[in-house]
């Protein structure tokens, strides 16, 4: 609608219209196995009580989120290359349980909204000087809290208008100046990495704010979206599978497994999974991989039909979703209240089915190692 062409005119084919419809099924594919993996691990607990939420002890979630958002960091920047770091990694990841139970106390109560705002602020402005523009999770998380209370409680459909709308306008900012702030603050080094101090930062992104004029905001929109549908890499492959390169029968969703079952802990030497080397091998197109500083993948929906093709495609995102759900589930059920078992299964979610783009290896390894540590 906004750039007044088709799908297939706006990327250059058919197979990428054929990628956002057979996407658009997958998604709600590992959907529906979710609600059902939930729902059958969880059938005989007693559901949220609403007013569990006003029983939060705001200062303590605060405290929590601020000591494990912290720990998170040191952890990774102390174990990275080691086979510790996923074990004690998926603990300072419930800070994300802190945040959302935080931003759901605060809605519910109509409370503490200075605490709330302090967080929000600090996760968007943390993510904005990052290397990959982490503030959208911070924005999801309140979206999700106020989708809580959105049968009960109808002003919050306009937070949650009002946060979509905030999003837009971060992420295409973010998309416009992203590429030449990521060499800025590399210093010229390849990979993904910080080299220049967070004042020089700071600095970069107030001229790029200063300089922004509508004309180049509507210019970043076309690859915001773009961004956000995730369907190019994919729809290389529906031309490319199996027109030049056969399907893999199964063999991406096996060594995903494979990956799962040999924890770095006990095998030092594991070959790392790069999702640029499955990219190049499917697509037909030559992206940059590890050797380059960075990993581009095709999505967990676009490994599955590289796999199974169309509709074998959708039977290990639906069994996924199974899992995902029945990790949730689990939660759900074993934790002290359901209030706290749904915050850690929002913490588990976000590492396992949170981004289209995520490859089935990565998030298979999330949910296994955080559902295991939680329990």
């Amino acid at each position: 609608e906004i750039a007044g062409l088709r799908v297939a005119e706006f990327f250059g084919g058919p197979e990428f219209e054929q990628a956002v419809r057979l996407s658009t099924l997958g998604v709600l594919c590992f959907s529906l196995g979710c609600r059902s993996g939930a729902k059958f691990v969880t059938s005989s607990r007693e559901g949220i009580d609403w007013k569990d939420f006003a029983q939060l002890r705001p200062y303590r979630l605060f405290g929590a989120w601020l000591g494990l958002s912290v720990s998170l960091e040191l952890v990774t920047a102390i174990l990275y290359g080691s086979g510790l770091l996923q074990a004690v990694q998926p603990i300072c990841f419930t800070y994300l349980a802190a945040m959302v139970l935080l931003f759901q106390y605060v809605i519910y109560t109509e409370r503490h909204y200075a605490l709330a705002g302090l967080i929000l602020s600090v996760e968007v402005g943390m993510g904005l000087v990052g290397y990959f523009g982490g503030f959208k999770l911070a924005l999801f998380m309140v979206t999700l809290a106020a989708l809580t209370f959105a049968g009960r409680q109808l002003r919050v459909w306009g937070l949650g208008a009002a946060v979509v709308a905030l999003s837009i306008l971060l992420g295409t900012f973010w998309q416009s100046i992203k590429h030449d702030y990521r060499r800025f603050i590399a210093d010229g080094e390849e990979g993904q990495v910080v080299r220049v101090p967070l004042a020089e930062r700071l600095n970069y992104l107030q001229r790029a704010l200063q300089a922004a004029d509508w004309a180049s905001y509507v210019a970043a929109l076309d690859s915001t979206l773009e961004r956000i549908g995730y369907v190019t890499y994919f729809g290389h492959c529906l031309r490319n599978v199996p027109a030049s390169v056969p399907h893999a029968e199964g063999r991406l969703w096996r060594e995903a497994v494979v990956h799962v079952l040999m924890p770095r802990l006990l095998y030092p030497n594991k070959p790392e999974l790069n999702d640029s080397d499955r990219t190049n091998e499917f697509t037909g197109l030559r992206v940059a991989d590890a050797t380059e500083g960075t990993s581009i993948g095709i999505g967990y929906l676009g490994e599955s039909y590289v796999d199974f093709g169309v509709p074998g495609m959708f039977v290990p995102v639906l069994l996924f979703g199974l899992v995902v759900g029945g990790s949730y589930g689990l939660m759900l059920r074993l934790a002290p209240n359901p209030t706290l078992g749904a915050a850690l299964g929002v913490a588990i979610l976000m590492r396992s089915g949170f981004l289209l783009e995520s490859s089935n290896a990565k998030m298979l390894g999330g949910l296994v190692i955080s559902t295991f540590v939680y329990v």
